[in-house]
C-alpha cells in the first residue's frame, strides 16, 4: 500500500492495485474536495465508507452517506467532491482500467506540496503554468480538468509543455 497527501486538496490517498484496476481510499479533511474533472476513458465507481460528502455528478449536487449505493461515474462525465463537515470523510474509489491515475494524483500531490498549483486547480506563477501544461499533456488520457476551458489548456500545453 503506498499513501500520498496532496495538501492542496486536503486529501490522503491510499492505492491497492487489483490487476488492471486501482482501488483508491480517499479521506478528505474538513473543508477539502476534489475539483470538477472528468475521465476520458476511465469509469470510477464511488462509495462513501464513513462520514458524508458532497457529490456533484454532472451538474447535479447531493450528499452521500454510507448508506447510500455506489455512484458509478461513467467516462467524460464531470464530478466533483467535497467534504463540507466538521470531521474527515473517508471515501472507497474503484477505477476501472487503472491506467495512470496513481501517478497523476501522485504527482499532483507532489506540485501542492511545491506550491505549484491553489486550491482551484490553478497554476502559480510561471512554474505553474509549465507544470500544468506537462501535466495536462502527460495526464490527458487519465483526466480533464473542467477549468480552464480545454481551448485554454491546450494552448497552454502547446506553448509550454515540453
Amino acid at each position: 500500500m503506498t499513501e500520498v497527501h496532496d495538501p492542496v486538496f486536503r486529501a490522503r490517498y491510499s492505492f491497492y492495485p487489483q490487476g488492471d484496476d486501482l482501488v483508491i481510499d480517499t479521506r478528505i479533511e474538513p473543508g477539502g474536495g476534489l475539483p470538477r474533472h472528468q475521465h476520458p476513458i476511465l469509469t470510477e465507481r464511488w462509495s462513501v465508507l464513513d462520514g458524508e460528502a458532497e457529490i456533484e455528478y454532472d451538474g447535479v449536487k447531493r450528499m452521500v452517506g454510507p448508506a447510500d449505493d455506489e455512484l458509478v461515474v461513467e467516462p467524460r462525465v464531470k464530478h466533483a467532491i467535497a467534504n463540507l463537515s466538521d470531521g474527515e470523510v473517508l471515501l472507497r474509489c474503484v477505477v476501472v482500467p487503472a491506467m495512470r491515475l496513481q501517478e497523476s494524483l501522485t504527482e499532483s500531490a507532489a506540485a501542492g506540496e511545491r506550491g505549484l498549483f491553489n486550491r482551484h486547480g490553478l497554476p502559480r506563477g510561471i512554474a505553474g503554468v509549465r507544470w500544468a501544461a506537462a501535466f495536462l499533456k502527460r495526464y490527458e488520457p487519465e483526466v480533464e480538468l473542467s477549468f480552464p476551458p480545454r481551448p485554454v489548456q491546450r494552448l497552454l500545453i502547446a506553448l509550454f509543455a515540453r
